[in-house]
């Protein structure tokens, strides 16, 4: 794969990546308007490879729309960092749906300094790609429905419906192409934790692009009302298998 955001996959969440199950997606409040933070620990090649933040913050009138942040500030580190030096502060502002309506990621990798700023219209998306303070390419593109980003996608998820067995599939947005994600709800068992053992709901798919792109991922939530999530599991490249997983959270 080339160099592309979707390496803040490796970022963001630190190396990852919206309707839902073929149709809008669900008019879900939030459950309050508190600010919740997670912190997690990135490994790849059998030790630590980084670190992630990922930051839900409180509604905020902006323009004319009233938003929340969703943040996700990672860095790689060790060997990780050798096979891709990254580090990013990435912010989205989502609706009352959890899907964005605008966006700007700040992202050093392997020393360059790249701006990703994105307006998302309805179903169209428009976005610019700056490289070392240079306009490198500009985006727009019409999805097949409202979708999602490679930042707000993770708070998008986490306040979906988990009953078992439900199918979820949506276009994400990765400040350069656009990716269709899906996956599948399964059902809740105990995993072991840094913070403990915890009761989680695994999440099954695959991230594509075309029959030029596809990798499978793997996520646990929260089975608690609260749907932390808990863990991410991919494979990027050299790296083998990568793992996000939670090692601390606060509600503000």
């Amino acid at each position: 794969m080339k160099t592309s955001t979707l390496l803040t996959v490796g970022t963001t969440l630190a190396m990852l990546l919206a309707g839902a199950s073929g149709a809008a997606a669900n008019d879900i409040a939030p459950k309050d308007d508190a600010a919740y933070t997670y912190r997690y620990e990135l490994r790849a090649l059998g030790s630590k490879a980084g670190e992630a933040i990922l930051f839900i913050g409180t509604p905020e009138k902006i323009g004319k729309h009233t938003l929340r942040p969703i943040r996700i500030d990672a860095r790689t580190e060790g060997v990780a960092a050798s096979v891709m030096q990254t580090d990013t502060a990435s912010t989205s502002w989502v609706d009352h749906v959890w899907l964005p309506v605008r966006a700007r990621w700040d992202i050093t990798l392997d020393r360059v300094q790249r701006v990703y700023k994105t307006v998302f219209e309805g179903r169209r998306v428009k976005g610019t790609d700056t490289r070392g303070g240079k306009v490198f390419a500009k985006n727009d593109y019409t999805l097949r429905q409202r979708g999602t980003d490679i930042v707000s996608v993770f708070a998008w998820i986490m306040h979906q419906d988990m009953t078992p067995g439900t199918h979820y599939a949506i276009q994400v947005y990765d400040g350069r192409m656009v990716y269709d994600l899906d996956f599948t709800v399964g059902t809740a068992s105990e995993i072991h934790l840094p913070i403990g053992i915890r009761k989680a709901i695994p999440l099954r798919g695959k991230i594509k692009r075309g029959d030029a792109y596809s990798r499978n991922v793997e996520l646990w939530l929260s089975a608690d009302v609260d749907r932390a999530l808990y863990k991410l599991v991919f494979k990027y490249g050299l790296l083998g298998e990568v793992e996000a997983i939670l090692v601390g959270n606060k509600k503000a």
